[in-house]
């Protein structure tokens, strides 16, 4: 059936442009910003480029620790600390709003458009934090290590590939060699992940820990989901299904992983290397941060109708026991 001769349609009015767009006036942005790293680990204050911390280890148990009553002769104890240090490095990022773009009437923002920018490159430059610290290469083949800042080259703090050396997978390629942010492994071709692997690397992270309780898996969705999938590994996956009566919905998760001293939460996580596999103990780390807080703005003069502000973070990493961590590399995801 045809629609009225002459009717005043909706056809009629789009093509005279009498129609409004219809523009929702909320924004969503559905990109990545969980941090469950620097979310999670301590943080504490930076005064210096060159930030530094103590660490010190027990004296393995002895079971030969017998002696005569007020003995002639007392052997010292041997003083094992050690002193570790990281440099600082500067994320940023910048916005600039013309006046005009404050003054005309914006679909989603309510308040000022420069408030929105600056919420918006924080939480860019938290990720960026995540995504740097847990990283293993950052341009070609240079490893993330630590390196002091000059008037010509960028300060770079080593990131935790650069300090876990005890215990170390690799399906293929070049472990670590050492843990003071110097040096990074160089992970070779992925393969497949492999159970007498994972036991090893959960084994050494027991038996160097101060509280294995506390330690967590962190990986890619296409690391735990390979996890998951090996029919050797997932073994101690420990998967939930759940139903709900009242909408018909079923719920599958994969939250913990089974090992021989008990279950340790996954955590995945969007900024991991697709091909790696960390087991953190988070009260091991550290986020130290200059200035007192995580993020300082700037204002900077344009010297024309718009404002600039510049976003800085100073921060570097803190590896307090590395030993109590542990990382699997090239794994087939």
């Amino acid at each position: 059936m045809a629609t009225i001769t002459n009717a005043v349609t909706a056809a009629t009015l789009g093509t005279a442009s009498n129609i409004r767009e219809d523009l929702g006036n909320v924004i969503y942005n559905v990109s990545p910003f969980l941090t469950p790293f620097t979310s999670n680990i301590a943080v504490t204050a930076a005064t210096n480029d060159n930030h530094e911390w103590l660490t010190d280890t027990y004296s393995a148990a002895e079971t030969t620790n017998a002696n005569v009553e007020a003995p002639a002769t007392v052997t010292g104890s041997v003083d094992s600390r050690v002193r570790k240090g990281n440099n600082l490095q500067i994320a940023q990022k910048s916005v600039v709003v013309t006046q005009k773009a404050e003054i005309l009437d914006r679909a989603g923002v309510p308040g000022k458009e420069m408030a929105y920018q600056l919420m918006k490159l924080g939480k860019e430059l938290q990720m960026d934090i995540e995504a740097q610290l847990l990283c293993i290469f950052t341009t070609g083949t240079t490893k993330n290590v630590k390196a002091a800042g000059t008037s010509s080259a960028n300060g770079k703090a080593a990131g935790v590939p650069s300090w876990i050396n005890t215990n170390e997978q690799l399906s293929a390629g070049t472990a670590n060699t050492a843990s003071d942010g110097t040096t990074g492994p160089a992970p070779g071709t992925s393969a497949a992940m492999t159970t007498a692997r994972m036991n090893a690397l959960i084994d050494g992270v027991w038996s160097n820990s101060g509280d294995f309780s506390s330690a967590k898996l962190m990986g890619s969705a296409g690391v735990i989901s390979a996890m998951r999938d090996n029919a050797a590994v997932g073994q101690g996956m420990s998967t939930s299904v759940d139903t709900d009566a009242s909408n018909g919905e079923i719920i599958n998760r994969v939250a913990v992983y089974v090992s021989q001293f008990g279950p340790i939460a996954v955590v995945p996580n969007k900024h991991m290397p697709a091909d790696t596999l960390y087991l953190l103990d988070y009260s091991t780390w550290g986020l130290a941060v200059a200035g007192g807080k995580k993020i300082h703005s700037t204002e900077v003069s344009t010297g024309t109708s718009a404002k600039q502000t510049l976003l800085q973070s100073y921060y570097t990493l803190e590896a307090r026991s590395e030993e109590a961590n542990g990382a699997y590399y090239a794994i087939n995801a």
